[in-house]
């Protein structure tokens, strides 16, 4: 069972099934369809007849089908009707795309996780910490140049500067500083613009851990006669 296994109510009955949206159908193993008409299922349309063949992943022997049914699956508040087919010596049970999709429960596109274009919103963040960042004091701050951004992209770091101020992303600093670094405007192929900050000069100040990496010999020693790994 892996981290997309979930409970589902299948004609009334409440199973694990594994969303796999690179399965084509809905399977059952043997063990839990036994068990689930122990516990009367509500079923219809049952048959042993099969013009379908499935194979598993990276194998080239078909799956022993010996039935399929009808059923209602309920998961997530909704519900829908699918059909299902059982397996004879299937490992786990199945939750196919298009069930999947029509239950909600999985979601395949180019929108997924974008970048919301509507009113900028503030960006979440701690409130009343303040991180230290260890500075070599021998090291004479550098106050950089102004670099001026090309013409044609002076319009879209006006914009970007006012989202990431609305958001909370950045603040304006008034007053002094020792350390000045430029920033550098990259055109996407989107059309948007990302604004990086040449930190070169001021991370020669930073100082940083040393740590040595560990071998790996040294974590293959170290998990020697495990046999149980926590997440």
């Amino acid at each position: 069972m892996g981290n997309n296994t979930f409970r589902f109510m299948v004609g009334g009955v409440e199973i694990p099934l594994t969303i796999d949206s690179g399965a084509a159908a809905n399977i059952i193993n043997k063990e839990t369809w036994d068990e689930m008409k122990e516990a009367g299922v509500h079923v219809w349309g049952m048959t042993s007849k099969i013009d379908k063949q499935f194979t598993c992943y990276a194998s080239e022997t078909p799956m022993q089908i010996v039935g399929s049914f009808m059923s209602t699956i309920e998961g997530g508040g909704r519900k829908t009707d699918a059909q299902f087919y059982v397996a004879e010596k299937g490992q786990q049970c199945l939750l196919g795309d298009d069930t999947a999709k029509r239950l909600q429960v999985l979601k395949v596109g180019f929108d997924i996780g974008n970048i919301s274009t509507g009113p900028a919103k503030e960006f979440p963040k701690f409130k009343g910490i303040v991180v230290e960042i260890p500075i070599d004091q021998s090291i004479q701050p550098v106050q950089q140049a102004y670099r001026r951004a090309p013409y044609a992209l002076e319009d879209k770091v006006e914009e970007k500067l006012r989202v990431l101020l609305a958001q909370g992303i950045i603040e304006r600093v008034k007053g002094p500083s020792p350390w000045v670094s430029p920033m550098v405007p990259v055109l996407k192929e989107s059309g948007d613009v990302r604004l990086c900050i040449d930190m070169r000069r001021a991370n020669q100040a930073v100082l940083r851990e040393t740590h040595p990496l560990p071998l790996v010999d040294e974590l293959l020693g170290s998990v020697n006669g495990a046999t149980v790994f926590p997440r």
